[in-house]
């Protein structure tokens, strides 16, 4: 019953906070002017009749009010309204798109996951050696490298010396790879998705060490070897599974901000994602096309926020629920 109410406040609560992000972002959208007499005012030819059918046209002729609860209505129908530059729904827009970014993000976090947990529980059972110092210095080169730098170095050795991969897009426009569509995405996914690689797997090697060694200091653990368990086992089926708790919120925002952060890979990449088309939208003025993208974004990392904090329980008992 205590884990039922906590999600229930959990949940609560996260739909207080879209709300109040909804109406934040309403506001400020808003406060620019209407964003038709914008786009058309260097138009030459145009009329004030014209101005105002498009207006009418995409629901912008009512009071602030009323379009806001117009619009908060919609988004529950999954209705994001439609684009004012490409005259498409904003739903379809946001799901083609979305597909391409997450063909990259999510095997970018799985892989760094996968690595950081093998490399850091190596330089935490070897603490002071030699191989720790290694991973630590390597951790650290990579965090503290801005992701579109190391894009661009990706893109250096392996496009333009090596000539091997693609530096740009996500299909080739003609002579596909093997004359396959699928061999020829996933050969312009190498770059991109180890450029999400290498940066996620140096905050999480460093996360993930740190909180190991620490782990490994514990009285229980020192109980564990003291019975005679196998070390292995010790340091997988113990302390591993205890130093997960700080490296799962992390990965919550990295699931959480996946739309977020695309646009710094889609930019360097040419990827055409969810991120390029964010930034094509705000320096277009497409309105609907920003108010659907930035809620997804939002409901993305308050969903990943509430179900970080459910994992805890499940992880770790010994949490209480507030």
């Amino acid at each position: 019953m205590g884990t039922l109410n906590y999600i229930a406040r959990r949940l609560l609560f996260s739909a207080c906070l879209i709300l109040g992000v909804s109406v934040i972002l309403f506001a400020l959208i808003n406060a620019i002017g209407n964003p038709i007499e914008i786009l058309l005012a260097e138009r030459p030819g145009v009329t004030e009749e014209i101005i105002e059918a498009v207006t009418k046209y995409y629901g912008l002729d009512g009071s602030v009010t009323d379009r806001y609860f117009t619009w908060l209505g919609n988004l529950a129908r999954l209705d994001f309204g439609t684009s004012i530059i490409y005259n498409q729904p904003v739903g379809d827009m946001l799901w083609s798109f979305g597909i391409e970014t997450l063909k990259i993000q999510i095997p970018g976090i799985l892989l760094a996951l996968g690595l950081s947990v093998l490399v850091s529980t190596l330089a935490a059972t070897r603490q002071y050696s030699r191989t720790d110092f290694t991973v630590i210095a390597g951790a650290m080169l990579g965090h503290s490298l801005p992701g579109f730098f190391i894009g661009i170095l990706l893109i250096l050795v392996f496009s333009y010396w090596l000539g091997v991969l693609p530096s740009y897009g996500a299909y080739s426009t003609r002579n596909l790879l093997w004359d396959s569509e699928i061999a020829d995405g996933l050969w312009h996914m190498v770059l991109p998705v180890g450029m999400l690689t290498i940066f996620n797997t140096a905050t999480l090697t460093l996360l993930m060490r740190s909180s190991l060694v620490d782990v490994l200091r514990q009285d229980f653990i020192t109980a564990a070897r003291a019975s005679g368990l196998p070390e292995r086992r010790v340091v997988f089926g113990h302390a591993l599974r205890n130093a997960f708790i700080p490296v799962l919120t992390y990965l919550g925002i990295l699931f959480g901000l996946m739309l977020g952060t695309a646009p710094v890979t889609e930019t360097v990449f040419t990827w055409p994602g969810l991120g390029a088309l964010y930034i094509m939208a705000i320096q277009q003025l497409d309105y609907p096309l920003i108010m659907g993208e930035t809620m997804v974004i939002t409901v993305m990392l308050v969903g990943a926020t509430l179900l970080t904090d459910i994992a805890y329980v499940v992880i770790d008992p010994r949490i209480r629920l507030g």
